[in-house]
């Protein structure tokens, strides 16, 4: 073999071994399964999602909520949640219609930007409130502590049920319309029972746009849409 050819043939070894690289530490660090990335087309930066990093001063979300369990529950409510800039945090303005009928209750909590994870302590009746919202509309910010990829096949967490595990993955890509609108969607998923528990990411918004959950007795722990979105 001549010098040239030698040269050549290390320079494609380690250029191949780069790219193995690069695709092997994708993988340790979120699991990556299924037809999504691979070697040939691996993910890149524009591909994570991180939750609330869209959020803007102003914004408003507003959601149908059914969230089931725990201390307190939500049933065929209403919640709006309006974001203020408080340098590191976000005040958060709740206001929660829930389907009893009761007059609606209005208040304020700060959350941290980078998780959007609570930082000051809230009255025990407002709490009451909260929780069925982190339970549900929130509760990505547990399967997401980091960015993670939005491709088919990206592994975002486990779940643990009994004596198994339970990846919870990107499934598959398409669209859903909501009252709020039109949305192009990544379907995160899992299966627990018999039921296969969906939540439904869109890559430009800080929250997931709907989600439908269960629990291992295949009952509905919470559902959630989009209903309308201001900035």
């Amino acid at each position: 073999m001549t010098p040239k050819r030698m040269i050549f043939l290390a320079a494609g070894i380690f250029a191949a071994i780069g790219i193995l690289a690069s695709v092997a530490i994708i993988a340790i660090n979120d699991g990556f399964s299924g037809g999504g990335p691979s070697i040939f087309n691996p993910p890149t930066s524009k591909d994570l999602w991180t939750i609330g990093s869209n959020i803007e001063n102003g914004m408003n979300l507003t959601y149908s909520l059914t969230s089931n369990g725990g201390k307190s529950s939500l049933k065929d409510s209403t919640v709006s949640m309006a974001f203020h800039d408080i340098k590191e945090k976000w005040n958060i303005d709740f206001k929660i219609e829930n389907g009893s009928g009761a007059t609606p209750k209005e208040f304020n909590a700060n959350f941290s930007k980078k998780q959007l994870l609570r930082t000051d302590p809230i009255s025990q009746e407002n709490e009451a409130f909260v929780q069925p919202i982190e339970r549900s509309i929130l509760i990505v910010r547990d399967l997401a502590k980091e960015p993670r990829y939005l491709v088919v096949g990206a592994v975002w967490d486990k779940i643990f049920t009994g004596s198994s595990t339970k990846d919870v993955k990107i499934e598959s890509t398409g669209s859903v319309s909501t009252p709020a609108g039109p949305f192009d969607i990544y379907s995160l998923e899992y299966k627990v029972g018999n039921s296969i528990s969906k939540m439904y990411l869109n890559k430009d918004l800080p929250l997931p746009v709907m989600a439908q959950v269960y629990d291992e007795n295949d009952k509905i722990l919470y559902n959630y849409e989009l209903q309308s979105i201001t900035r």
